[in-house]
């Protein structure tokens, strides 16, 4: 019998600390991620992700990847607050359901309570705002929320109706169908920001549809259908369309060969490059 090799302490992220939060919705971990290097001297760029539980590691090690050669990647050292749930489940449904959302769908209708979008927002520029402050030195002229699918959603609707909440926004697979006449009457009320944000909105290819994969599964009818309504990449094309007509830079990409759960790996590195990028961009093709 071969002889089984001593168990050691598991894998973890390298400068990183996680932070225990309360708040009237229950608790919350926020976790960052230093860069471990000195601050340039307007402090670092903070980049809010919501969803930590399931993308903090990813949306890390790819930030950290792009500053070790910021010159060429357009990413330079940034801090990444990740907004997290106490559990080990990598998404929360009832209770990011709650916190992302300003009340129930517009057309559906969900199980899990909504509404307590105002409070959590209070929550990240507040108390979250202030650790990280306190924890290192940082730019509050470079803040960037940024989440994917309902907290998409939550990115575009705090950019919408809050827009000096955060300077830049990242919006991946964002779930506009939740409430897009929130959204779009929001946009034609909102005081434009003295800075033109930047605004990186992403989706994959077969959000609107079906994999290749998926044409044969028994469900393949029910989940086409839930998706050609929900419309996922018409709507995050007039979204940023509707974004670029405001004061704002708007980068707008569809990923080749992507899906709602494999896209935020791709997006995010463009989404990074176009929002922290020292020169910004004209908007991407699309737009």
């Amino acid at each position: 019998m071969a002889e089984v090799p001593p168990v050691i302490p598991p894998v973890f992220l390298a400068g990183t600390e996680a932070h225990g939060l309360h708040a009237a919705a229950g608790e919350y971990r926020l976790w960052l991620a230093i860069p471990q290097v000195p601050p340039p001297p307007g402090g670092f760029p903070v980049l809010t992700l919501l969803d930590a539980n399931a993308s903090f590691a990813t949306v890390t090690e790819i930030a950290r990847q792009g500053a070790v050669r910021a010159g060429a990647t357009g990413i330079g050292a940034t801090v990444v607050a990740g907004i997290a749930y106490p559990g080990e489940a990598p998404y929360h449904r009832a209770r990011r359901g709650l916190d992302y959302t300003p009340g129930p769908p517009a057309e559906e209708t969900v199980a899990h309570a909504s509404g307590g979008r105002d409070a959590f927002l209070a929550l990240l520029r507040g108390p979250v705002a202030e650790l990280v402050a306190a924890r290192c030195p940082v730019d509050t002229t470079r803040q960037v929320l940024a989440g994917h699918s309902l907290a998409g959603f939550f990115t575009l609707d705090v950019l919408a109706h809050d827009p000096d909440a955060f300077t830049d926004y990242i919006a991946i697979s964002p779930s506009i169908w939740w409430d897009q006449p929130r959204l779009l009457a929001g946009l034609r009320q909102a005081r434009q920001p003295a800075r033109a944000p930047r605004v990186a909105i992403g989706v994959g290819e077969w959000e609107q549809g079906l994999t290749p994969w998926e044409a044969g599964a028994p469900e393949a009818a029910r989940t086409a259908e839930r998706r050609g309504r929900r419309a996922m990449v018409d709507n995050a094309r007039a979204m940023a369309e509707r974004i670029a007509s405001t004061n704002a830079e708007v980068s707008f990409r569809v990923y080749p060969e992507e899906n709602h759960g494999s896209v935020l790996p791709v997006a995010i590195s463009r989404a990074l490059r176009f929002v922290l990028g020292q020169g910004g961009g004209a908007s991407a093709p699309g737009v």
